[in-house]
This record gives structure tokens, sequence and C-alpha cells, in this order.
């Protein structure tokens, strides 16, 4: 025969449970406001791990994602002489149809032209042209220049929404395109692809889905992004493969040519060439630095 538990035992007993209930749902709470708020920043990044990285020797140490064999240190790297630059060697071969030949003439020359002196932002930001977040008036501007296949570039679109986040309406934010096509082959596609997808006003979105994948883009994750967008399907593909917007990627490839991109990502800050690593707080250092006179910090 069981003994029916007391009034006072069946509270001890239950007050035990809520405590365990409690425990789990805090735990789950915590996970939660990590992942959506900068705090959870380490928990959101993993860095593409396969041969395509953008730096010589930047892999085989280990790094905050799942794949122990990637060493995301590299990113950080600024683009000045000084420092190891984030550019990746030629690849030897290339698909066909995803690579412009003239297009890997220019990095040929590029490549033996690089230098550390830049001279300023050749194009300033355009709003009728450029890709932008913030107001058109912001007084800080940071203009980058990326490669849609660079895990450097992926790593720095979380500080950049992170300075976003921090600065609000002082900041304007302009994504050119600058695809290194000799060493990443499916830089140039997922470009035109982000160009397609503007075209259909959402370009943000797709720069997004690709840098949060957990692999670098190919021609399928490329159609797959755009088919869960439920982007005009028929219209993106034909973009694609009739390479309407290649022009355009052209275009930013040659300002930043002209403005002394010397790797991937690069920004500029105010139309000066930000060369420091790229991380959150020297670039919101150089930010608060190149902040008018006359503009007051939003919140002051």
């Amino acid at each position: 025969m069981i003994a029916s538990l007391s009034p006072p035992e069946a509270l001890e007993l239950s007050g035990g449970v809520w405590i365990i209930v409690a425990f789990v749902l805090f735990t789950l709470g915590a996970v939660i406001f990590s992942y959506f708020t900068e705090t959870g920043t380490d928990i959101r990044f993993h860095a593409w791990g396969d041969h395509r990285g953008d730096a010589p020797g930047s892999f085989g140490v280990g790094n905050v994602g799942k794949d122990p064999t990637v060493d995301v240190r590299n990113w950080t790297h600024g683009t000045s002489s000084r420092r190891h630059r984030n550019l990746p060697a030629p690849a030897t071969e290339h698909p066909a149809a995803a690579v412009d030949p003239e297009l890997l003439s220019e990095l040929a020359v590029w490549r033996r032209r690089l230098r550390s002196e830049s001279a300023g932002l050749s194009a300033p930001p355009d709003p009728s042209r450029d890709h932008t977040l913030g107001p058109p008036g912001a007084p800080l501007q940071l203009v980058g220049y990326v490669d849609f296949e660079c895990p450097s570039c992926q790593a720095a679109a979380q500080v950049v929404s992170r300075l976003r986040k921090r600065l609000g309406d002082e900041l304007l934010v302009v994504v050119r395109q600058f695809p290194i096509a000799d060493a990443h082959p499916i830089a140039q596609m997922a470009a035109e692809a982000t160009e397609a997808a503007g075209a259909q006003a959402r370009f943000w979105e797709m720069y997004r889905r690709i840098y949060a994948a957990r692999r670098p883009p190919t021609r399928e994750s490329l159609h797959r992004h755009a088919e869960r967008m439920h982007l005009d399907l028929p219209r993106f593909d034909a973009d694609l493969r009739d390479h309407v917007y290649a022009s355009r990627v052209r275009e930013d490839f040659e300002s930043g040519l002209q403005s002394g991109v010397n790797g991937t990502p690069t920004f500029f800050v105010n139309g000066v060439r930000y060369d420091d690593e790229h991380r959150f707080e020297p670039l919101l250092a150089v930010l608060e630095k190149a902040r008018p006179q006359h503009a007051e910090p939003i919140g002051s």
C-alpha cells in the first residue's frame, strides 16, 4: 500500500520541481538573449572553413564556431603595408562561365601594383545608385568594398551590424562590390546575385543570407536564397544567366581600384581608407574621431 503524501511533503516536492523548471527557463532565456544581442556575436558567427580562405596560412588553429580547423584571426588584419593583407592567392582554374576574363586581367594588374598609400574614396556615396543603410546626410560614412566569397568580409559584416546598432542614424553604411575572382570563383556570380536581388528591392536580405550561411556561396545556394526570399525566380535566374548586372559590379570594382582598395574588405571612413584591424572597438574609435565638430553624439 502506498502512503499518501501529507500537504507539507507535497509542497516540498513541488517546490523542488519548480526550482528545476526555473533553472531550465533561466538558462534558455540566457541563450536566447545572447543569440539576439551583441553578446551573442560569437554564438552566431561560424567562419567559413574551406580552402578558399582570404589570407595565406589562415587555417589550422581553431575558432569560435563549430569548425575546429579554422582560424578567424586573419580577418581582423587591416589593409596597410604593415599588416598581413586580406588577400587570397590566385586560383589556377576557374569555371569558364563564372568569371569575366576582363576582370581577371584587371586583377592581375591590380596585384602587381598593390601599394600602401591611398588617394581616398574616388566616388562618394550616391544614394541614387549605391546600396545604403542609414540617412544619406549622416555625419559618419562607412563605405566597404566586399567580396561575397571572402571569410574576412563575412566576419566584418558582424562588426558593421554592431556599429549600426551603436551609432544608429549617425552612420551611413555603403556596400560596394569588389570580387577577387581570380581566387574566389563564385565571387562574381554572388556579386551579380546580390545585384539581381537588389533589382527586386532585396539587396540587403541577400547580403545577410549569404554571410549568415554556414558555407561559402555556390550557384545552388544562391538560387536557394532567392527561392526562400520569394523573388521572381525566372527573372532572377535570367539575370544571372545573361550577366545583366556584370557591368554594375564592374563599376564598383573600378571605383575600388581608383580608391586604393588592396584587399577585402576595405573600408573608407568619411572618404579616408581605414587600414587598422577590422574589429568593433578600433573601427568605432575611428568613426568617433571622424565625427564633425558640430555633430553631437545621438543621445547626448
